[in-house]
């Protein structure tokens, strides 16, 4: 045998091991890729129903605050139970238990056996019941059958009130929530369509041993992921697998790497490089699986995921001489920008708003985007108001400088909600939900600022979920009244017409201003249902003037944003017109600026339509909106009212009186009316009559009042 048949049987046995190696190597990278997947999906789903459970069982703590704040007495639970279901959603029945005998189930149809079922007793899961007692936290009991069908869990939350300064068990608040409601929030049906494999199981509180309570119709295939999901005093495992793609069979592989070895034995040099070529593979698709779990796509900013660690992280090592403040940022009217723009400059934009804000936090601080237009910033080491204080507003000085987007000039804000850790927060869901809250605060103040939480918006929210139950009954229970302002001509010095102000005789609260319950009204979608009110009531009054007091007058009524989209406006407006047989002409609709410029065609034709019906259409608060004077001549109005706040410091205000007077120029060159509003003393009307204003309203000729009260001013 010759030194060549030598080398050439080197090569091929070479060649030949590192080409099985290769395959093998390969194989392995496959099974690690579709492993990282799996664990990503799992984490998410495992998410997903954690976040459905947390929000369902909340609705128990709802219960307890109200049965503690009335020191045990719960008052039209029905009602109330329905508004918490409705506003929170996935929980099939809500019940109360005092001493731990079932008193009340909410609905009652279909559950009226469980009515005075002593849990502590008969239950067969009374031990998780006394374990809410020992323990007094919320337990969780099933999954479980139901007689009536379905598979159920049930949440128990102890409460316990203060009899004679001592804390007393009360009884239980529950929430009944099915399984299949519980999983629509995942994506588990979906995933199983797309070939993908799942089961849900638990350690059994009694045996010991797992039970699986929801999985899909074919058993898991090999190399499955499991995460865990926190669920109270229980542990409730997710587990996804899929069926490996087709590999090479053994007999196929080695037929190549004989191939191979037979024909390439000179590539020796290179094919001994292929090992650590493919484990630096293994090494890169592992960093960029690291690199989708932990960071934001568009940004590169840490993502949620990531900032929930760290939060836990340092809430495990927090101490007195360790503190942190957490800082909630979301952008001012990003979503207008958005959609006039176009995503793409919607990505460029935050994409700078991410770089700036990486300037200037200091190193080690954790800059995160948390989706859409909301960032979250984690400062380390911080304990002082101030120096977060000084942070924020260096914060909103950086996101207000303009950015430029195809040769176009952008000016975004930003509002922020502050929480101190670990004052305001035990853990990084109720610091992400109370700075989420600050933030809020911060909106409503007129934006572009900060707000540092506080207890007291944890009350607020009850007392606004309180509010908005108590509305819904408001209009059946005939507790909303008009008020009428007049409004006054200038020239002639008598009442032109008069605006409807809505108010709310509440049985406890007394008389209600709509600055405390309009803005919850508009949330919830009730604004369309008393905007209907307050125009049928109005008309009311004008046909009451003409039969009783013969008096022709006009009343002006303001539209609330979501009823001016309303898409039955129109014909709801034509039925109470004709049901109470009045002149259009005498109603005049009222609809702030803002409300116009968010789609000024489809505006302009729902004008243009109440003006063919012949009702008089005003701009209500002109002057604070996005439009110009230049787009008046676009909209079909009758009126124009200037917005209080020019008219409030006309007198002091060179640059006021200027505004005012081109308004009130424009306005009359176009035909229309201009009403003044806010007007309170006799300097402020001496100017605008100056400048030819046609109408007057404010404080100065009269306070809003009751009808007849304001028919004395005729």
């Amino acid at each position: 045998m010759t030194l060549r048949h030598l080398i050439v049987i080197a090569c091929f046995v070479l060649i030949t091991s590192i080409s099985i190696f290769w395959q093998q190597m390969n194989q392995t990278l496959i099974i690690n890729e579709q492993q990282y997947l799996l664990s990503e999906i799992a984490n998410s789903e495992a998410t997903a129903i954690e976040r459905r459970l947390s929000s369902s069982l909340s609705t128990t703590h709802i219960l307890a605050i109200e049965i503690q704040q009335n020191h045990g007495e719960f008052n039209d639970f029905d009602s109330y139970a329905q508004a918490v279901i409705d506003s929170i959603g996935g929980v099939s029945n809500l019940q109360l238990a005092p001493n731990g005998i079932i008193k009340n189930i909410y609905p009652l149809q279909g559950n009226e056996k469980a009515l005075g079922h002593n849990i502590l007793r008969d239950d067969l899961r009374s031990s998780e019941a006394q374990m809410a007692i020992e323990r007094r936290q919320l337990t969780l009991a099933g999954p479980f059958e139901l007689v009536q069908g379905g598979i159920a869990i049930i949440g128990r939350n102890p409460v316990f009130i203060k009899v004679q300064g001592k804390d007393t068990f009360w009884g239980f608040t529950s929430a009944l929530i099915f399984l299949d409601k519980l999983l629509a929030v995942t994506k588990l049906e979906q995933l199983e369509n797309k070939g993908y494999r799942y089961q849900l199981s638990r350690i059994h509180p009694e045996s010991k041993k797992t039970e699986i309570f929801a999985r899909s119709k074919h058993d898991l295939d090999p190399f499955p992921q499991s995460t865990q999901i926190k669920v109270p005093n229980a542990n409730w495992t997710v587990t996804i697998s899929r069926p490996m793609p087709t590999l090479w069979s053994d007999s196929a592989t080695y037929s190549i790497s004989i191939l191979l070895g037979g024909l390439i034995a000179w590539l020796v040099s290179y094919i001994l490089l292929q090992p650590e070529l493919l484990q630096r593979k293994v090494r890169n698709k592992t960093a960029e699986l690291e690199q989708l779990a932990f960071y934001d796509p568009l940004t590169g900013l840490a993502n949620r995921r990531m900032l929930s660690q760290e939060l836990q992280q340092f809430l495990s090592t927090v101490n007195d001489n360790n503190k942190a403040a957490l800082l909630y940022l979301d952008l001012d009217d990003f979503k207008r920008i958005n959609d006039s723009m176009g995503h793409n400059s919607g990505d460029h934009l935050l994409l700078k708003i991410a770089s700036r804000l990486n300037k200037i936090v200091k190193k080690g601080d954790l800059v995160s985007r948390l989706g859409g237009d909301e960032f979250a910033i984690l400062l380390f080491n911080t304990d002082s108001i101030n120096n977060v204080s000084r942070v924020a507003k260096r914060l909103i000085k950086a996101v207000k400088k303009p950015v430029f987007i195809d040769e176009r000039r952008f000016v975004i804000s930003t509002s922020i909600g502050i929480t101190l850790i670990p004052k305001d927060g035990k853990n990084a869901q109720s610091l992400l939900r109370n700075a989420d809250m600050a933030m809020y605060v911060a909106k409503n103040a007129g934006k572009n600022g900060f707000s540092f939480f506080h207890q007291k918006l944890h009350q607020q929210a009850i007392e606004k979920h309180r509010i908005e139950s108590e509305l819904s009954n408001a209009i059946k229970r005939q507790e909303l009244l008009l008020y009428y302002q007049p409004l006054i001509d200038l020239t002639t010095g008598k009442v032109k017409s008069f605006e409807a102000l809505i108010r709310w005789q509440h049985p406890t609260d007394g008389l209600v201003t709509p600055d405390r319950f309009i803005g919850i009204a508009e949330e919830s979608g009730l604004i369309v249902e008393i905007g209907y009110w307050v125009i049928r009531e109005a008309c009311q009054m004008i046909n009451k003037g003409k039969v009783e007091h013969q008096q022709q007058l006009t009343i002006a009524v303001n539209l609330s944003p979501k009823q001016f989209m309303d898409p039955n406006l129109l014909e709801n407006i034509q039925s109470i017109l004709q049901d109470i047989d009045i002149d259009p002409h005498c109603l005049e609709i009222e609809i702030t600026e803002s409300s116009l410029m968010t789609d000024v065609t489809d505006a302009v034709d729902i004008l243009e339509q109440l003006r063919t019906i012949g009702i008089k259409v005003a701009i209500d608060d002109f002057g604070t909106g996005y439009s110009s004077l230049a787009q008046l001549k676009k909209l079909p109005v009758d009126k124009l009212k200037i917005d209080r706040s020019f008219i409030s410091s006309l007198a002091s205000d060179q640059s006021d009186q200027k505004i005012v007077q081109a308004i009130i120029i424009m306005a009359h060159t176009l035909q229309i009316d201009v009403v003044a509003e806010g007007i309170e003393t006799q300097q402020q009307l001496d100017l605008l009559k100056s400048k030819k204003c046609n109408i007057g309203q404010g404080y100065f000729f009269s306070r809003p009042v009751p009808f007849e009260q304001a028919l004395k001013h005729l």
